[in-house]
């Protein structure tokens, strides 16, 4: 496994202390009952107290339950088999059917071969402080936790709560909620931890076909996750598989303060591969203050973070990528995609030593290859490339309008900062910082080479806003690593002690005011949640000057 770093040790070490009160038991809902499940119960019993509890988790299925009502497994002991719940189960938004541990150690549910908790057609549902055990990877057949809504004739089902969950040693996804033509609305996940999972990590994904419009899902947040070891299925040569965190078809999304790391190494796709955290075809989600690093992939992507085809008004803020065999931050659509792409923002985020297994990808990578990507806002990022890729931002520009400020695109060992593919749709480059170690600064522009940056100007446009030169050529003079990235998370992520630009910078203060010149849409917090200036310079890149 991974190395971890010791706050992501931390972490784990506190998913299983949180205590049970914090569990939704708080407020003014009112309970029908309690039943509890313990190794030494007896299955006949009425199973409302620990002294009368039940045995087994086939009692539980037997049982008819009632908003309210909670069902205790005893602390630290497992208990066999596959939990399932269904319409007659199901509680109430604001009164849920609560499946969780006695006390703060989590019980174990062991599902050999099988799925570990099933969840058919029913809300107000909340699984909390529970491991969630299959019989490993390549042994088992069924998915951690599954929730589903497969009614094809009804709304969307409300309130899935999954809450300092781990699950690990399915063959298919850890976490699966999943729905079509309608899944679930107002959706909880966190504090799970998700590994060892064969086909990936945490999936929230609507059955829609991709020419139908709408979202299967909406209002879900992933929050305090950590998805790894992920590998994907080497036998699943039809879709991806891998991926760490994704959102498909969801219509107000949030994934934040999470981590994805070596997911995706085994995908047996030829075609699509994994991404670490992403979401596609969704609509309003907002992924921020993540870490994606070292994911992999046997074919295409691999990469950290992604907004992918048919997204619109999605954010990719404030994370971190690194080290991963894919582009860092990817914006990309593809053919058989028959949603808009537009309105898609990704600003304030590093990526370094991207791109580890495509010289082809980069640390930025932005490619249409369908309709078009329309309204795509790029700025504030912090882009440093490695040796093994050739560019630290790649952007292919037929049928893409897009305006890229303030970045910093800082190449490495024989990469160039840019590179402009097919240069044919509205593209707006506008004082973005562009450096090479070690050797002259180059753009690649179609099949033209651009030794200085008043000649691309002159011949193509770029670097220029209302008639003035803007934009450097210039050494960035960042505060870097060494060789290998190091991994930090959560609060301490908020507080990276490098990729900012020494006193000595001539790009010190150099950037445009984003929100100044063009409104109130843009941020107004830099990647350490520093206050921008409301009327001075901007910095270049995803920090604030000291």
């Amino acid at each position: 496994m991974t190395r971890l770093s010791q706050s992501f040790q931390n972490l784990l070490k506190c998913i299983s202390l949180v205590p049970l009160a914090l569990c939704l038991l708080s407020g003014t809902r009112s309970r029908s009952a309690d039943f509890f499940v313990r190794a030494d119960g007896n299955d006949s019993a009425i199973g409302t107290s620990r002294a009368a509890a039940w045995r087994s988790i086939d009692r539980v299925n037997n049982a008819r339950l009632k908003p309210g009502d909670r069902v205790l497994f005893e602390s630290g002991e497992t208990f066999t088999g596959t939990l399932r719940f269904t319409p007659d189960d199901a509680g109430a938004p604001d009164n849920p059917v609560i499946i969780a541990s006695s006390e703060s150690q989590p019980a174990v549910v062991y599902a050999g071969r099988n799925t570990g908790i099933s969840v058919e057609n029913a809300g107000g549902i909340s699984i909390e402080n529970l491991s969630v055990v299959g019989a490993g990877m390549t042994n088992n057949a069924g998915v951690g936790v599954l929730c589903d809504n497969t009614l094809t004739n009804g709304p969307m089902l409300e309130h899935l709560n999954l809450q300092n969950v781990e699950v690990r040693g399915f063959g298919k996804q850890g976490i699966l909620i999943d729905g079509g033509p309608a899944g679930f609305r107002h959706v909880r996940v966190s504090h799970c931890v998700v590994h060892d999972n064969l086909f990936g990590g945490i999936e929230i994904a609507g059955r829609l076909s991709w020419s139908q419009p709408g979202c299967s899902h909406a209002d879900v947040a992933v929050a305090e996750c950590l998805a790894y070891d992920n590998p994907g299925d080497p036998l699943c040569h039809t879709r991806h598989s891998g991926s760490g965190i994704m959102l498909l078809q969801v219509d107000r999304g949030l994934i934040e303060h999470s981590a994805a790391w070596n997911n995706g190494y085994a995908n047996g796709s030829h075609t699509g591969g994994p991404v670490g955290i992403w979401t596609c075809a969704s609509k309003r989600v907002t992924i921020q203050r993540c870490e994606s690093f070292r994911n992999r992939t046997t074919a295409a992507d691999g990469g950290g973070f992604d907004i992918d085809g048919g997204c619109e008004n999605c954010i990719l803020q404030d994370n971190y990528s690194h080290d991963n065999d894919g582009p860092g931050l990817m914006v990309y659509t593809y053919p058989y995609e028959s949603r808009p792409h537009r309105g898609n923002v990704v600003r304030f985020n590093v990526s370094e030593n991207d791109s580890r297994r495509s010289r082809g990808y980069a640390g930025l990578w932005v490619r249409n290859d369908n309709d078009g990507i329309q309204d795509l806002e790029i700025y504030n990022n912090t882009v440093v490339a490695g040796a093994w890729t050739d560019q630290a931002a790649s952007i292919y520009g037929e049928g893409l309008a897009a305006c890229l400020r303030n970045n910093i695109f800082f190449a490495r060992g024989g990469a160039v900062p840019l590179r402009v593919e097919k240069a044919q749709g509205t593209l707006r480059f506008e004082n973005n910082l562009y450096w090479r170690e070690k050797a002259p600064v180059q753009v690649l522009w179609d099949e033209k080479i651009y030794n200085s940056l008043e000649d691309w100007r002159i011949a193509t446009g770029a670097e220029s806003l209302g008639g003035k030169a803007v934009g450097l050529f210039a050494e960035s003079k960042l505060a870097l690593h060494g060789k290998e990235a190091f991994s930090r998370r959560n609060e301490s992520l908020r507080k990276l002690p490098t990729f900012r630009l020494s006193p000595e910078s001539p790009a010190k203060n150099g950037g445009l005011n984003l929100r100044e010149r063009f409104g109130p849409a843009f941020a107004s917090q830099d990647f350490n949640g520093t206050e921008l200036s409301a009327s001075g310079p901007w910095p270049f890149g995803a920090f604030a000057d000291d």
